[in-house]
């Protein structure tokens, strides 16, 4: 064997053996749980409740969704320090009795959380 075809035998040997380096997708974070409650749980008509968010990172961008019978109507609000959120809905003419399921999202970097809460307007 000359030394030519020894150098390219032993080319070939190093690509076989030198290790693979696979690049894998990054990971998608997972969703946190929040805590979520109503300050008033059965509001009357014309008045007011609020979404309380808590368990949240400072500064996490927060979305509240209440789902009333024929329409949803969208809420923004900006965790504090202490990682709390506050958004304010108005129930005007929302069904009497009604459950209306209030959906949680939050972000924050790549960091999410979500929960949920509800309230029933009363007459």
């Amino acid at each position: 064997m000359t030394a030519r075809r020894i150098a390219a035998a032993l080319a070939g040997l190093a690509l076989v053996l030198a290790p693979v380096v696979v690049s894998a997708p990054a990971q998608a974070s997972a969703t946190r749980a929040c805590a979520a409650h109503m300050t008033v749980a059965h509001p009357h008509h014309y008045g007011t409740t609020q979404v309380v968010v808590t368990k949240l990172a400072k500064g996490a961008k927060v979305t509240t969704v209440a789902h009333y019978k024929s329409t949803s109507t969208k809420k923004t609000a900006t965790a504090t320090s202490a990682g709390k959120a506050t958004t304010t809905y108005r129930v005007a003419s929302a069904t009497y009795g009604r459950k209306v399921p209030v959906t949680v999202t939050a972000v924050k970097g790549s960091t999410h959380w979500s929960c949920s809460t509800s309230f029933t307007p009363l007459g």
